[in-house]
């Protein structure tokens, strides 16, 4: 029998909060389209400077994109070759601020690179930089060192981290690298080691800028004249809205966006990325807390990094003209597989370590090449479209590690329309997680405690109250996540289906793999804090149990066997 989860709370839960905002915000200075990672970093710069803003995406918060990243901050090394000089200076102090001000999501990573040619590749990658050269060669340990003290320049004025180190001696380097190996170099870079968190905290901000903020996910919306009317999914309320400045925020969908705002734009070029989560503790206590950053075999770069007990390994680019594509292939599976298992020679990765798998459609900026080497800076685009008396902003390409660069930009832009002044900055602003609070006024039992710390940091003390008593009780198969978490994931954070609670609230996805008992439990607790129908949950469940990228391979393997 399980614990009753209808445990009170004083605050009313965020969905419930900006619906009634909603309601009487008809004609806001600004309507957000869009609830990644970059119309939230929008959102929050705005409702900071005493801007009346709603955001709405028809499907969660932190979706697409924003919940498939790498977890990395980064200055972006490999982009020196193509000579995107501005985004690595803007990256590397986006990155060196969100290790300041966000340091209980975001810490300094050592990423270990093996190199097979000392000078091998050099002249190519030269020719490359100058402009006389599309792809580039292998990567040597020359053009390396040249890169890491330009990187390392753009990163030194906040915050600094470390110098690079260059190993020559084999004795010296990480157990089991290739015999080909001749060198390693390790610098720091930054991990964001829980990316829909962080995002979730500005979104909290911005709704504590007061009653002018509203934030709504799983809506449809349509345009009618100059007004949008937004549909609630579930309870099919409706809310019509008249913005003075429209930002369209929509990652992969930006065009298609455009479109039903009556506009024709090809900004896109869609790039999908995927990665694998391993389950390898071989691999795991090898890499020690380190990244890799290898070549492939071909040239190609691959990243694999500690994402907690698990392993991350990434990224593949394949080009896509559908924004709903979610899909990864066998041979980007293969791919890299592949690739790790050729990291180390002692180390065998297969099929049975995946537990899950992340995907994602980065928006690139429309362009030549390959996808390779498509640039990967940002660029806000402007329009008047016909029929619709509002400016459309188009935030275009962007990453994670600027995006409160690019929410700057924007919201810079809306001020400009608005005839307003920028009165607070976020550059130096620290983020509410990574605030200073007394632990022990938590009176939650000692390891949820710690839990909470760790995965929320100051925020943790409003989670805890939930966390105590009936809301104490371990999750069915997930004993690591309590009761009272789901409840505040759903209430504060605004979850509404089973996928927003195992993909971009919680890290159930992770660890040993979701277990399909904990599935059941949290539809429980949706349907006893939703109202949603329990049958509904079922066909969410069932859908989970399906998706490779929730379950992986290990549990079709598992199933097989079976």
């Amino acid at each position: 029998m399980k614990q009753n989860c209808a445990i009170p709370s004083d605050t009313p839960p965020l969905r419930h909060t900006s619906k009634h905002r909603l309601a009487g915000l008809q004609g806001p200075d600004v309507l957000i389209l869009g609830g990644g990672v970059n119309g939230v970093a929008t959102l929050r710069d705005l409702a900071l400077n005493g801007v009346s803003c709603v955001l709405i995406d028809p499907h969660d918060f932190c979706q697409g994109a924003s919940s498939a990243s790498s977890r990395m901050a980064h200055g972006g090394l490999r982009y020196l070759e193509g000579r995107e000089f501005r985004l690595v200076a803007e990256s590397a102090r986006e990155r060196n601020r969100l290790i300041a001000h966000a340091g209980h999501l975001v810490k300094p990573l050592e990423i270990v690179v093996p190199l097979e040619h000392l000078l091998g590749g050099f002249a190519r990658a030269v020719l490359r930089f100058l402009g006389f050269a599309r792809l580039s060669g292998p990567l040597s340990l020359a053009a390396l060192e040249g890169a890491l003290r330009l990187y390392e320049a753009f990163g030194r004025r906040e915050h600094p981290l470390p110098n690079h180190k260059t190993v020559l001696r084999r004795a010296h380097f990480p157990k089991g690298l290739r015999p080909q190996t001749r060198a390693v170099a390790a610098y720091f870079d930054g991990q964001i080691t829980q990316p829909e968190g962080l995002m979730f905290e500005m979104l909290g901000e911005a709704m504590g800028q007061g009653p002018q903020i509203a934030a709504l996910n799983h809506v449809n919306w349509h345009k009618d004249g100059d007004a949008i009317v937004v549909t609630d999914r579930f309870d099919r309320t409706q809310y019509r809205i008249t913005p003075k400045v429209i930002v369209n925020a929509t990652g992969a969908w930006i065009d298609d966006v455009n479109v039903k705002l009556g506009g024709q734009t090809q900004y896109l070029r869609g790039v999908k990325g995927a990665h694998l989560v391993l389950d390898h503790a071989a691999l795991h206590q090898r890499m020690a807390g380190r990244a890799f950053y290898f070549d492939d075999g071909t040239g190609r770069m691959i990243i694999t990094l500690p994402v907690g007990e698990n392993i991350l390994v990434g990224t593949t680019e394949v080009e896509t003209k559908d924004a709903e594509d979610r899909g990864i292939s066998e041979t980007e599976i293969a791919y890299l597989l592949r690739a790790i298992d050729g990291l180390f020679t002692d180390i065998a990765v297969d099929r049975s370590h995946i537990v899950s798998m992340t995907t994602g459609i980065r928006p690139l900026r429309d362009g030549g090449g390959s996808a390779t080497s498509a640039a990967r800076d940002h660029a806000l685009e402007e329009d008047r479209f016909s029929g619709c008396a509002a400016p459309v902003l188009s935030l275009v390409g962007g990453k994670w590690t600027t995006f409160r660069a690019f929410g700057e930009e924007a919201a810079d832009r809306v001020l400009k329309h608005l005839g307003r002044r920028r009165e607070v900055s976020t550059a130096q602003r620290t983020y509410p997680g990574a605030a200073p609070f007394a632990r022990d006024a938590m009176t939650t039992s000692k390891d949820i405690t710690t839990r909470l710390i760790a995965r929320y940091g100051a925020l943790a003390q409003e989670v805890a109250p939930l966390c105590t008593g009936q809301g104490s009780a371990p999750l069915a198969g997930a004993p690591s996540y309590c009761r009272g978490e789901i409840i505040w994931a759903i209430r504060a954070r605004a979850a509404c289906c089973i996928e927003d609670l195992v993909l971009r609230r919680t890290q159930l996805s992770l660890g040993h793999g979701l277990q399909r008992e904990t599935l059941y439990d949290l539809a429980e607790i949706l349907a006893q804090e939703t109202g949603r129908d329990p049958k509904d949950l079922a066909l969410e469940i069932t859908a989970v149990l399906e998706d490779p990228r929730l379950m992986g391979t290990r549990a079709q393997l598992q199933e097989n066997v079976a």
